[in-house]
Parts: structure tokens; C-alpha cells; sequence
């Protein structure tokens, strides 16, 4: 008699079907699916590595269901232990299949919610599982491919001193310090650029290394060298600001894997989108917006956007700015359902980095609990 079977129904949410098999670890898997949802299974099944089948069932046909599930008595017999999920797949199919196998003694059905909790529907139990071991191979699950990232554990104590540096430069003169980085950033073969005040940026392209001189207005001026490992990242396109939330987010207890810099892209190979930092917790992805301040309110429903369309319906996202976050801005991230925090609220009590953490803690790690 073979072990354990593992028939799971297969609808448009692919992840739970995905974690059920995670969590199950059977030696045989049946996936209930129908003509719309047939082809995301070879995605799951590679992923899993477990022998499989396929049944495509009518979604609405009752008459259909109750033929195969007639049929299964032959192959149920053949097994000592049999896993029914009923997370993904029509309504029809849930009831029906949970109907047929609740009075069958070795079948355990089980449905998993989007906060990750495995629900026994025959003890009515529930429990806790950490399914996300890799934020790439869980966004091919879904459907997305991260092609290029920057991982956390790639930067170090050098990387860390420059941010320090960025900010004390940037904080002399602030349009004089965009003014320089900006015109680098948006001309990528442009070594070294000076303002009409006279404040020079330039690079080193044997040492890889900046110098930046700013001079105010008044004539006075500050400079500063810059080199580490990933500095052209950190000096231009604000990716100073980036790693430092990363690196805050690094420190928190259910942060277990970020990566930054994320770039999504088409098939042909063009940039798409970028995330700029995602935070896999073991139980769910945390996308992370990093803007020193926001100047356009679509940005906002853009990165909404990027969260449906990459992260799947588990995934929360966030908005992490260095000063306040105007009224409008935070109007417009409770409607796309973001979660907001700026890095100048710390009190008396709590640093800023234990104020966000509270933030995730209360706000996210139990988003819809279904």
C-alpha cells in the first residue's frame, strides 16, 4: 500500500496550493484543476519535485465533480494516509470535496489562510508555518521574477561609514548635493560635474571612489571622499536611503532574508519595475518604498500596482520616508491599504527603529486573516 496521497484543488490563487504540498510533504499529488487554471501546475510541480497528476474538472458542473470523486474511491484505497486542500478551486469544489472526505476516517482536509495558519477542518485546529525559504523561488510561485538584486549580506562596514557621510554632506547643502548626484545618475558616462556655485562631484575610475566638494551660497564649503564596495548605488539614485531602511529592517526578529534594488522585467529583458527593498519574514513578503520625501502622489498607486501584480495577495507593502508624510500622500496610501512610517518618529520611549518594528508587528504580520 503506498503512504500518503495529496489531492489539492487548484484555482487562481497558486500559493496556498503551493504551501499545502510545502507543509504535506506527500508522496503523490492530484491536482484538481479546470481549463483556466491547468497551466500554472507545471510551475508548482517543479517547484516540489513530487509526482503528480492532473484531473480538470468542470468549475460549476456538480454532476462532474461527483463522477470523480465516485472514481477516487478505487485510488483512495490504495493509500494509508490522504490530505485533502481545499484552500484554492471553486466553492463548488470545496463544499463538494469536503463533503465527500469528512466522514472518511485516514483523509485529513486542510485550508491555509493568507496569514499562513494551516486549519484542520476535522479537529478544527489551526497552526503556524513558515513556507517562504527563498523570495525568488517564492515569486516564481507567483508568478514574478526578481532578474536583478542587490543582497544585504553584499554590504559591509565601509558601505555603512559612506551612508553616514552621505548624510552629513547632504545635509550642508541639499540642492547643491542633488544638483551634483543627479547629473551623474541621469548620464551614466559622465565621470565628474561642477555647478555654476562651483560645487564639483567627481569619480575615480582606477580607485572607484567620489570626491564631492559643495559650496553654499555664502562661499563656505565642505568636502569628502568616498569609497566602499557598492558606493555608486549609495551616492546616486538615493540608494543611501535605501540600504539604511534595509539595514534597519536587517536588525528586526522576523526579518530572515532582504534583498534591494529589485528589478522586475519582461520577458524581452526590459526594466519593468523596481522594488526597493523585499522582506521575506518565512511566513510572508514585506515590499518596502524608500522616498526621502514623496513629490508625486501616483507614485503611490504605482507601487500599489507593483505589489498586486508581483507579490500576490499576502503581501504587504510599505512606505518609508526620512521627513513627514503629507496629508494627501497618507490619504492615498490608506486607499491602496499601505502601511506608512517616516524616520523622524521616534519619542522619549522608543527609537525610530523600535517604533517601526511595533508598526509590523501590530499592523502586518496579521493582514487578512482568511
Amino acid at each position: 500500500m503506498n503512504r500518503h496521497l495529496h489531492i489539492t484543488l487548484v484555482g487562481g490563487q497558486t500559493v496556498p496550493v503551493y504551501q499545502g504540498i510545502i507543509y504535506d510533504q506527500p508522496d503523490y499529488v492530484i491536482y484538481i484543476c479546470s481549463e483556466q487554471t491547468n497551466s500554472s501546475i507545471e510551475l508548482i510541480a517543479s517547484a516540489t519535485s513530487i509526482p503528480y497528476e492532473l484531473k480538470s474538472l468542470s468549475p460549476v458542473d456538480i454532476k462532474d465533480v461527483e463522477e470523480y470523486l465516485d472514481f477516487l474511491k478505487s485510488i483512495i484505497q490504495n493509500y494509508e494516509r490522504i490530505t485533502i486542500n481545499i484552500s484554492s478551486g471553486t466553492k463548488i469544489w470545496s463544499i463538494l470535496f469536503y463533503d465527500y472526505f469528512k466522514n472518511i476516517e485516514k483523509a485529513k482536509i486542510i485550508y491555509i489562510d493568507q496569514n499562513n495558519k494551516i486549519w484542520n477542518f476535522k479537529t478544527k485546529q489551526c497552526s503556524d508555518h513558515e513556507f517562504i525559504t527563498d523570495i525568488q523561488n517564492y515569486l516564481i510561485i507567483l508568478g514574478s521574477k526578481v532578474n536583478n538584486f542587490k543582497k544585504i549580506e553584499n554590504f559591509d562596514a565601509s558601505d555603512i561609514q559612506a551612508v553616514k557621510t552621505i548624510e552629513e554632506i547632504r545635509k550642508f547643502d541639499y540642492v547643491e548635493f542633488n544638483a551634483l548626484t543627479q547629473s551623474l545618475s541621469n548620464h551614466s558616462n559622465l565621470n565628474e560635474y561642477s555647478t555654476t556655485q562651483g560645487s564639483l562631484i567627481k569619480y575615480d575610475t582606477e580607485e572607484k571612489s567620489f570626491y564631492l566638494k559643495l559650496i553654499k551660497k555664502s562661499g563656505t564649503s565642505k568636502e569628502c571622499k568616498l569609497k566602499s564596495p557598492n558606493i555608486r548605488y549609495l551616492l546616486l539614485n538615493t540608494g543611501w536611503f535605501e540600504f539604511k531602511v534595509a539595514n534597519i529592517l536587517s536588525k528586526w526578529n522576523h526579518a530572515k532574508q532582504i534583498i534591494l534594488n529589485c528589478d522586475f522585467q519582461t520577458k524581452e529583458g526590459a526594466l519593468k519595475n523596481e522594488v526597493d527593498v523585499i522582506v521575506n519574514t518565512g511566513k510572508k513578503l514585506l515590499f518596502v518604498e524608500c522616498k526621502t520625501q514623496v513629490y508625486n502622489s501616483t507614485d503611490i498607486d504605482k507601487f500599489a500596482s507593483v505589489i498586486r501584480n508581483y507579490g500576490g495577495l499576502g503581501t504587504k507593502g510599505i512606505l518609508i520616508t526620512e521627513v513627514d508624510i503629507n496629508k494627501n500622500v497618507l490619504e492615498k496610501c490608506e486607499d491602496n491599504g499601505l502601511l506608512t512610517f517616516c524616520l523622524n518618529q521616534g519619542n522619549y520611549m522608543f527609537s525610530p527603529e523600535q517604533m517601526l518594528y511595533l508598526k509590523l508587528e501590530s499592523e502586518w504580520l496579521n493582514i487578512n486573516p482568511r
